[in-house]
């Protein structure tokens, strides 16, 4: 049981130093190596050829700026340049070098402090004054000159965000900020705040942290590395603008500061925000927010918690407190998705106190069963004017009553906890809930000519951006299998085995239940996709360990090929993709909404193919990986009319174990003998009893040992048929084996091997079903079939002995691979 949520003290600013020396803890050595990190003048210089914080350099010799992305690797004031020479792109490259003075490199001269001044030498002004009254001789000549002194250098440039040295000892500034001191004309007075604000010159990836707090310092070292962990590209034009404002607004921490909203700039900065929050949180830390960081207990730095829309202090904190004891139940990728939902829904109760009640239910000892009737009442009346669906409704009591229940398990009402004043009357009763909405129709299944259209097309999703085989490949896979998007999206490389029969088994984990290595067959053709993608990711990530690959890999950030698919990226490039079709038609013509095509549909779809083809109840239940049958129910929908009418062409054609037709005429059932279908019988491996105690039992208490086509409460029809030959086959089979058999006494023999009679029995029974469908006509013949086809898909036998099974078919859909 989780106890009562302790806060923790709210960080106070004698925390930041704290924070900032953690931060520090976790930059490795050989990240500030990459940054080329120089802790004395507070400047990185990471590579420009760094794949994540490099950038293009003009190719104009002496200019350090950024190149465009053309053919010639030029900046944009040396590409106008080249346009007003009027020279070929190579000329200008050869005889036009850029004149730039003061760089940060030093004087070519050894150990000298001062910056060169002449892209030419590349010399300080002395040194170059001094090669110019020699006659300029050969370098090695003039450094070896005994008059060749290392000169002291004049210091860094006044302004914060410079990285330049001064030229001379006559002013504080650098060249060019010198120039810009002298036209911004400000008086002597504002010198500080000039040199705080004035933005650096750019010069390649050189950056300059000077003038931030220690804080802010880690924070930005931090950032870059995780960034660069990740595979994420961090532009230096976009990181020096981020610091320019941390730098002009004198911010303590990086949370502080406030960039202009939808730009590149506000991007970055935020996505900054949320790397350092999953760094410094920690469970504690976040419980006294109202909006988590669910980064902090592991479930993704990017999943945020918001128990801002619970306005009431109590609820808020209870919710806190069912959150905390719920997140190490939970299993799967979505676990911040499923707790928001509770959040969501005690919204609802949160605002029907906020109109009921003039403390707006703040104080919780005066809440009582009024307030549960104006609840019931408040969600109504939304339902009601159309602001919330039926379903959801439903949901909103479902939940609402799930969490006053749970927080009393939790003891959260006893003496001492936070909700010890909580009436017990304020709680959601059975008959306060809704009734359950029953579905009718095909549910979230696509129809057979919808999904018949989407695979046709699927060639296109070439032409979709970011599309590619691999979603093509995934979304083929999702089609047949009937897998959650996430569990495709996370196949592992070696995901293929072949089992005992030489038939191919695909080999997954379902995150939703927690289970790992789980088993599904599937056809030839998913198999070949498989192995296909297999060969051609191995080909893109040669030199990446088998056991790390993936079958579907992130197509950016991914250098190795060990991340998988997220199920953004497969949700956005199906959207992308069926947005991009023409209208979808079903059979009668009139268009269905693309809306309801999704990729879990497909799941929903393999699900009802199945129950078409007259899968087993059971038998679906464990092909979709589910722990109740009563959950594989709604996968698939069956309605009661189509029932119905089943019964109706079937009663016809019911038989008694001696093959005798029990109905005499065709004729539709009463209102009555339906009921009696439903709980007057129970279904046997092939056939349906009608005997009182086994169906009061549920089939597991025959007084007969289950020797069905021998006993006069036995039944059968054309829908189990398959049933009926599959029996007759293994009692034929049974018989040889056990005459073959030497190793038992004679009168295990007898007892075990079938009986003629019960053979012979079968036999009649196949026999006299097949006469009477042949007497049928083509038309009733199909009325039979597909009457056959939905009555099995409700059907479910578990009589506690062995099972009839039929081999389950091959439900790929007919298209090309």
């Amino acid at each position: 049981m989780t106890t009562a949520l302790r806060l923790v003290p709210a960080p106070a600013s004698d925390l930041l130093p704290a924070r900032a020396k953690r931060l520090r803890a976790l930059i490795r050595p050989e990240t500030l190596d990459m940054l080329n990190w120089d802790e004395k003048s507070r400047i990185l210089r990471p590579s420009p050829d760094h794949p994540f914080l490099g950038m293009n350099i003009c190719a104009r010799s002496g200019c350090w700026a950024a190149a465009r992305k053309t053919d010639l690797g030029l900046c944009s004031a040396c590409r106008s340049s080249w346009k007003r020479s009027g020279k070929t792109p190579e000329d200008f490259l050869a005889t036009e070098p850029k004149q730039i003075s003061n760089i940060s490199g030093g004087c070519a001269v050894p150990k000298c402090r001062r910056p060169w001044t002449s892209s030419r030498t590349q010399m300080c002004m002395r040194h170059r004054e001094l090669f110019t009254r020699l006659g300029r001789p050969s370098l090695e000549a003039f450094f070896a000159d005994p008059r060749v002194r290392p000169l002291p250098g004049f210091g860094l440039c006044s302004v914060d965000a410079c990285h330049r040295h001064q030229a001379n000892s006559s002013n504080a500034f650098c060249p060019p900020h010198w120039v810009r001191w002298q036209e911004a004309q400000v008086p002597d007075a504002d010198f500080e705040e000039w040199c705080r604000t004035e933005p650096g010159t750019a010069e390649s990836t050189a950056l300059s942290l000077r003038g931030l707090p220690a804080l802010v310092t880690a924070e930005i070292l931090y950032v870059l590395q995780a960034r660069t962990d990740t595979e994420v590209k961090t532009p230096p034009v976009l990181l020096r603008g981020v610091v320019r404002h941390l730098r002009e607004q004198r911010v303590e921490q990086f949370d502080d500061v406030q960039v202009p909203r939808n730009t590149h700039l506000a991007g970055m900065a935020n996505r900054m925000r949320r790397t350092l929050a999953a760094a410094v949180s920690t469970p504690e830390l976040e419980q006294i927010k109202d909006v988590w960081n669910m980064g902090a207990f592991g479930l993704g730095q990017w999943r945020k918690l918001d128990f801002t829309p619970l306005q009431q202090e109590w609820m808020r904190r209870a919710c806190k407190t069912w959150v905390l004891d719920e997140i190490p139940r939970r299993y799967g990728k979505n676990i911040p998705n499923s707790l928001s939902e509770m959040i969501l829904c005690l919204r609802y109760l949160s605002q029907s106190l906020v109109r009921s009640r003039e403390d707006r239910g703040q104080d919780m000892a005066a809440l009582g069963r009024r307030d549960i009737e104006a609840f019931t009442q408040y969600v109504a009346h939304l339902e009601h004017t159309g602001e919330i669906s039926a379903f959801r409704r439903i949901t909103v009591s479902r939940f609402t009553g799930r969490f006053l229940r749970e927080i009393r398990d939790l003891g959260l009402t006893r003496p001492g906890e936070i909700l010890a004043d909580l009436p017990d009357d304020f709680a959601l009763r059975r008959h306060d809930m809704p009734p359950v909405i029953t579905e009718e129709g095909p549910g979230r299944a696509l129809p057979k000519e919808i999904l018949s259209q989407l695979c046709e097309r699927l060639p296109t999703l070439d032409q979709i951006r970011d599309g590619s085989d691999d979603a093509r490949a995934a979304i083929e896979v999702l089609v047949d299998t009937g897998r959650r998007p996430d569990e495709i999206g996370c196949l592992p490389w070696d995901c293929l085995e072949t089992d005992e029969h030489g038939k191919s088994v695909l080999i997954y984990t379902d995150f939703k239940n927690n289970r790992v290595g789980c088993r599904l067959p599937i056809p030839d053709s998913t198999a070949e996709i498989v192995i296909r993608q297999k060969k051609a990711i191995r080909a893109r990530f040669p030199d990446t360990e088998l056991s790390q690959l993936v079958l579907f890999p992130r197509p950016r950030q991914n250098s190795e090929g060990t991340k998988p698919f997220r199920m953004q990226h497969i949700g956005n490039v199906h959207r992308r993709w069926v947005n991009a079709m023409p209208p979808l038609l079903l059979a009668d013509g009139t268009e269905f909404p693309k809306l309801e095509v999704v990729p879990y549909s497909y799941r929903h779809s393999y699900a009802q193919r199945h129950a078409d083809a007259g899968t087993l109840p059971d038998v679906l239940r464990e092909l979709m990986g589910h722990r109740s049958l009563q959950t594989t129910q709604t996968y698939y929908r069956v309605t009661e009319k189509r029932t119905r009418s089943a019964v109706d062409k079937l009663v016809s054609h019911q038989f008694d174990r001696h093959g005798n037709r029990i109905w005499t005429q065709a004729r539709q059932l009463l209102e009555h003998e339906h009921a009696r279908l439903r709980i007057g019988q129970v279904s046997v491996p092939y056939g349906i009893c009608v005997e009182p105690s086994n169906v009061k039992a549920g089939g597991h208490g025959c007084p007969f040992r289950f020797r069905c086509v021998g006993c006069d409460h036995f039944r059968t029809d054309p829908s189990y048929l398959p049933e009926l030959r599959t029996y007759l086959d293994t009692l034929l089979r049974d018989r040889e084996r056990l005459a073959a058999a030497t190793d038992l006494d004679t009168w295990a023999r007898t007892e075990a091997t079938p009986s003629e009679e019960e053979i012979k029995r079968i036999r009649t029974l196949i026999r006299r079903v097949e006469t009477d469908l042949e007497g049928l006509t083509d038309d009733e013949r199909e009325q039979i079939t597909e009457a056959t086809r939905t009555l099995r898909k409700t059907r479910a036998v578990s009589l506690g002995m062995p099972g009839i099974r039929p081999p389950e078919p091959d439900l790929r859909l007919e298209r090309d691979a």
